[in-house]
């Protein structure tokens, strides 16, 4: 029974849809119509007709109905409306009825509401409300245009899809991309291709331009979020994340994950995980896993023998001559390049008469004897520091080849200079000698790291905020003045008393001793002159190079647990503040260096760069230096005192000053055996030492040191070490990955896990539990580098340039002689600085005025 109901229902329903009526195109209004029969085809000719389908009205100048064909087309003033919002204009359209889809031809115009699309041609669906064109469109919303090939537009949802040459043009920005969604109705633009975004106000080297491939721009707001190959530049800047979040008129961004901030004017760049960057002050703060790189240089050159500068200034006027063409150098530039200031006036007159900025060939000069012979060995003489060299030999060093007179055969002994068969007989100036860069990368790293552009004037005022910072604030401690009382106060008017009667002074006033000062002599005067003009250079020196107040600075800050890594030198501390105004390093907070078997500490450290490399540093209070020598980690070379200036050479140390109570220890051994033969402590106003090859050479002792010289068993353990002695091998970053703080917990979850299943693997080998873990302890004291889980993603990119450290697979440093060690010279009697000597084992005499 139930199967017959079914089967019952089926055939109503059938005949249901049978029965529905068929959608048609009425009719409903014309001024004049009249039907025509054509090709067999019953066709209505309707004049200012209006023709009605479902809930769209379309009407014309005229038309063409096919009522079987339930279709029309129409001419002039074609207008489509669907409510009231919709409307869509052209010149010519095809429309049918059973389809439901109108092909719209010239001077296509579609408005919904305040969007309005023009196009030549437009097919749209009446009943899907879609509209498609392919040969090129334009869309109007308010403030913001669209161009592209092809376009959809839908609408029900006012949503558009543009496709190829898409552009949009906003009050603020233009945006250029190969596909793009845009909603006229929130005026969103959602991306979906490689796409760039391009500021269109400011100066043109300053305007923000965004690379992204997927992401969506609030035209209205003006916030952005892209989440694929960001890279955003805005001037010599540029960031780039997995995703970037932008408010333009907040000028507040975020980049999240894989971040890279990078300044191209100043070589740094900053790494991180999550970013956030203000553009009122161009500050931005940078967390989780944030560090620094930065590129340092050295410049070597790689002919021995140098030219001078005069000639070098001559090899940068070089061009190489086409054939049929004269050299381009001017005889006038070559004489001034090659004699400035020296030439006579008749000479610079002779010049001046032969050439007037015209290219020259001096080949025809010297064979029409132009140039005036002192003008030749001036030249010559410049060139061979000779003046017996003949003019002709000038000419062909200059020249590089001297080729034959006009009109004059060539030797026949006469040999080419290589290279030079195929060119024309011009002279052709030799290259400059070329500089071979030698580059190497610091990293450093923080909890946060701040950076942030601002004028010099403004870097001022920030640093004497910081000084009074730590100035105590006396105005808090002002007197506060008493509430009157309410009631009579009295108070007892005393007269002081005289208290002269009880020291009288009998033999009357005591004299006042003179103290005659001495004259000073003539070399005190003249240290006196030198150390004042020293000094005034120096304050002047520091003026010049002082940037103007309108200079644009960068500062970099370092919050907490400060790391610093270089292939040659390491450093730690729990801040750190550097300004590119000065290119100075600034730690704070029980700062530590390491420079191979050398430990420096102190309370503060300044570390100041000069063209891209470290050329000086600063340790005080209580500056401290420990030194090791190759293998022996017990026996430490120590110098210490209340201020330290080291100074730097290629990036090596070459010389350091100890001041102010300095002290130093220093172990003599045996050449061949290496064997403690001797202690020497001295104590001294100040102490420099010289190093080359990471070996001290010079020593010098100033002021009436104090020498202690003697064997090791006459010294204790005390005397051995210093009050300020510090050593923490532990502490000193082993690679440029060890300063990521999230490295060092993935190195300790692997060490843990290595552990574990070895431990596992034992248990499972003998049948129990080992009782004292050998297999973990021994596994937990190797090295964390070499238990090294897998390389940081943020570090994908940041290489070290140099090559020289292999983080893979550094292993933990070991005491080796380094460029701080300290070995101790005889005292002597004179305040210049001494050679070490040779023997070290007998004690040193004597003090040093």
């Amino acid at each position: 029974m139930r199967k017959y109901v079914l089967c019952l229902c089926f055939i109503l329903l059938s005949a249901a849809a049978f029965c529905q009526k068929k959608s048609i195109v009425l009719l409903i209004k014309s001024e004049s119509s009249t039907g025509i029969k054509l090709n067999g085809r019953d066709i209505i000719k309707v004049y200012k007709g209006t023709f009605k389908q479902d809930f769209s009205l379309l009407s014309s100048d005229s038309a063409y109905f096919y009522p079987k064909e339930n279709a029309f087309d129409a001419f002039g003033n074609v207008n489509i409306n669907q409510g009231d919002t919709l409307n869509i204009y052209s010149d010519l359209l095809n429309y049918n009825g059973n389809t439901k889809v109108a092909l719209l031809t010239n001077n296509v115009r579609m408005v919904d509401k305040d969007a309005t699309l023009t196009t030549n041609h437009l097919t749209y669906n009446t009943a899907t409300r879609i509209g498609t064109y392919t040969d090129g469109g334009k869309l109007v919303n308010k403030d913001n245009t669209l161009l592209s090939k092809n376009g959809y537009y839908f609408a029900k949802s006012r949503d558009s899809y543009f496709r190829y040459n898409v552009s949009l043009t906003t009050p603020d920005a233009l945006v250029v991309t190969d596909t793009m969604r845009y909603n006229t109705g929130s005026r969103i633009s959602y991306f979906y291709g490689p796409t760039n975004i391009y500021g269109t106000k400011g100066d043109k080297k300053d305007r923000d331009t965004l690379y992204t491939e997927n992401g969506q721009y609030n035209t209205q707001t003006e916030q952005g979020a892209f989440g694929k190959n960001n890279l955003y530049h805005t001037g010599t800047r540029s960031l780039k994340g997995d995703s970037l979040f932008y408010d333009k008129l907040k000028g507040l961004g975020r980049a999240v994950m894989h971040i890279t901030f990078e300044d191209k004017e100043q070589r740094t760049v900053i790494k991180g995980n999550l970013g956030t960057y203000v553009k009122a002050d161009e500050h931005t703060i940078v967390t989780d896993d944030p560090y620094v790189v930065m590129v340092t240089e050295d410049s070597t050159k790689t002919d021995s023998t140098t030219k001078a500068d005069s000639i070098r200034k001559a090899d940068s006027l070089q061009k190489v001559a086409k054939p049929g063409q004269k050299a381009a150098i001017t005889m006038n530039q070559l004489i001034k390049q090659t004699i400035p200031g020296k030439a006579d006036s008749a000479l610079d007159k002779q010049a001046a008469a032969l050439v007037k900025s015209k290219p020259v060939d001096v080949d025809s000069l010297k064979a029409e004897k132009k140039i005036d012979p002192a003008v030749a060995d001036a030249i010559t003489k410049k060139l061979t520091g000779k003046t017996t060299v003949s003019k002709d030999e000038a000419m062909k060093r200059l020249k590089g080849y001297a080729p034959s007179p006009k009109g004059s055969p060539p030797a026949k002994n006469a040999k080419k200079p290589p290279g030079k068969e195929t060119l024309p007989e011009k002279h052709v100036i030799a290259d400059t000698p070329k500089k071979k860069v030698k580059t190497d990368t610091i990293y450093m790293s923080a909890d946060t790291i701040e950076t942030q552009i601002m004028a010099y004037k403004d870097l001022k005022v920030y640093f004497e905020k910081q000084r009074l910072a730590h100035l105590p604030d006396t105005g808090i401690f002002k007197k506060l003045k008493a509430k009157d009382s309410k009631f009579l106060v009295g108070h007892q008017q005393g007269i002081r008393l005289d208290t002269n009667y009880r020291q009288p002074n009998f033999f009357g006033k005591p004299k006042v001793a003179v103290v005659k000062k001495k004259a000073p002599t003539k070399q005190q005067l003249r240290r006196d002159s030198l150390e004042k003009k020293r000094l005034s250079d120096s304050v002047a020196a520091a003026k010049a190079a002082e940037p103007l107040d309108t200079a644009r600075i960068r500062i970099l800050i370092g919050h907490h647990h400060f790391k610093m890594f270089k292939s040659d030198l390491q450093a730690k501390s729990d801040s750190m503040f550097y300004a590119s105004s000065d290119s100075t390093i600034r730690c704070f907070v029980n700062p530590m260096m390491w420079t191979q078997g050398s430990q420096l500490s102190g309370d503060t450290i300044y570390m100041q760069m000069k063209h891209k490399k470290l050329d000086n540093m600063t340790m005080f209070p209580n500056a401290f230096i420990a030194n090791i020598e190759k293998t022996d980690s017990v026996h430490f070379n120590q110098l210490g005192g209340k201020r330290m200036w080291g100074y730097f050479k290629d990036d090596k140390l070459k010389r350091i000053i100890f001041s102010g109570n300095a002290e130093s220890i220093y172990f003599a051994r045996d050449s061949g055996k290496m064997t403690i033969s001797g202690i020497q402590r001295s104590l001294s106003t100040r102490i420099t030492a010289d190093f080359k090859d990471n070996k001290v050479t010079n020593m010098g002792f100033y002021n009436k040191p104090e020498n202690r010289y003697g064997p090791e068993k006459k010294f204790t353990a005390e005397d051995k070490l210093l009050k300020a002695f510090i050593w923490k091998p532990k502490d000193r970053p082993v690679s440029k990955e060890s300063i990521i703080p999230s490295f060092s917990k993935l190195k300790a979850d692997a060490g843990k896990k290595k552990a574990a299943a070895k431990a596992a693997a034992d248990k499972k080998k003998k049948g129990k539990q080992p009782a004292g873990k050998p297999a973990a302890g021994k596994a937990a004291a190797k090295d964390s580098v070499s238990a090294t889980p897998g390389k940081l993603p943020a570090l994908k990119t940041a290489t070290d340039s140099t090559k020289k450290v292999d983080t893979a697979k550094v292993a933990p440093p070991k005491p080796v002689t380094d460029t701080a060690k300290v070995k101790a010279p005889k005292p002597v009697t004179d305040t210049s600085k001494v050679k070490a000597p040779a023997n070290k084992n007998k004690p040193a005499t004597g003090s040093v005025e």
